[in-house]
């Protein structure tokens, strides 16, 4: 798809966002109810609603692509294997939604050949917005404003500020923030940590859990956009081509490739420390 193209199917797909998102916000704080899908994860009516305005605007804004949406009734991942397709999370955070925090967002990624290409990340509580559709082609928009484009990786800091996830913490996850010391870290749900990295806001997100295509596709668009990296913990690049399970198997990014780098090595120095036989428990699974 050419450039042209993704940057149209950006614009459109912004207010359809908001809207998604809005709906969604309208229904947090009204006795939320979630039941729990086969996967072990929570639904609630937010995450439908937000859904089926979704669904229905990318069928309408662009037919001829093929939609996987986290909510749909019968996922088949086997979408993955077209050229082109439209990767959905309606409501990504939904654990945070359902505490009453604001730290949820919608996703939306253009993936082409398993590469996400373009990608948006909407925060309907603190209307904060993120979106790309080609290198060097990464933006903030606040409500009725003029985008403004994220800015280049900076300088370091002496200490990065890491993100990480507020709902997966295990073993992995403490010892690699120790290998990283010093470092400042903070908690936060949704993909929106992704859009703090690419906004500069923050240095590393580190995930080494497994995570959904959904989860991780709009914001790496968009952190690689902005000049950053997203790899996963072996250094091998993150892909979406064709999988049964439709999943990633933990990643990195960064604003920088120093600070992957810096990751990278943290991850495997702890795998060489380990005794024989027990270097999976510093592996995804």
């Amino acid at each position: 798809m050419d450039l042209r193209r993704r940057r149209h199917l950006i614009a459109e797909f912004i207010p359809l966002a908001r809207r998604a998102g809005d709906a969604a916000s309208a229904l947090q704080h009204g006795g939320t109810r979630a039941r729990t899908k086969v996967d072990m994860s929570p639904v609630t009516a937010a995450d439908l609603a937000s859904h089926q305005i979704l669904r229905v605007g990318c069928r309408c804004l662009a037919p001829d692509i093929p939609v996987l949406s986290e909510e749909d009734t019968t996922l088949e991942f086997g979408a993955l294997a077209a050229e082109t397709v439209l990767l959905l999370d309606p409501l990504d955070g939904t654990k945070e939604f359902i505490d009453g925090r604001d730290d949820f967002t919608v996703n939306i990624a253009l993936v082409e050949a398993g590469v996400p290409t373009a990608g948006l990340v909407y925060a309907p509580a603190g209307d904060r917005l993120f979106f790309s559709y080609g290198k060097q082609r990464a933006f903030t928009q606040a409500l009725a404003a003029t985008p403004r484009p994220l800015p280049q990786p900076p300088h370091p800091r002496p200490e990065p500020i890491v993100l990480v996830s507020r709902s997966h913490r295990d073993e992995r996850t403490e010892q690699l923030l120790q290998a990283l010391k010093p470092c400042e870290v903070r908690h936060l749900g949704s993909s929106l940590k992704f859009a703090l990295v690419a906004a500069g806001e923050a240095d590393i997100y580190l995930r080494p859990w497994p995570m959904m295509v959904w989860d991780c596709a709009a914001g790496q668009a968009i952190v690689e956009a902005a000049g950053g990296v997203v790899l996963g913990l072996d250094g091998s690049k993150v892909n979406y081509g064709p999988s049964e399970a439709g999943r990633v198997e933990g990643l990195v990014a960064a604003r920088t490739t120093g600070l992957a780098a810096r990751v990278l090595a943290a991850s495997k120095n702890l795998r060489a420390s380990l005794p024989a036989g027990d270097a999976h428990r510093l592996s995804p699974t």
